[in-house]
């Protein structure tokens, strides 16, 4: 099993504690354009802005919550 954990949107090169500050998913992505082009951190997105949390598990499982 992997430890490595899940804390960035790697097509704009920024972590999810930097797109913390942001008031929202719609703001964040309106600046910065994270979770667009790949989509790939959409749901560890949608996830940290409902937890506050800024690193997650590859396969966690509230991830299903935000598909």
């Amino acid at each position: 099993m992997c430890d490595e954990k899940v804390n960035r949107c790697e097509c704009i090169n920024k972590t999810f504690e930097q797109l913390k500050g942001f008031e929202n998913l719609a703001a964040a992505q309106k600046a910065t354009g994270c979770g667009i082009e790949c989509e790939g951190c959409l749901p560890y997105l949608k996830l940290m802005f409902a937890s506050g949390e800024t690193a997650f598990d590859l396969e966690d499982p509230r991830l299903a919550d935000y598909q």
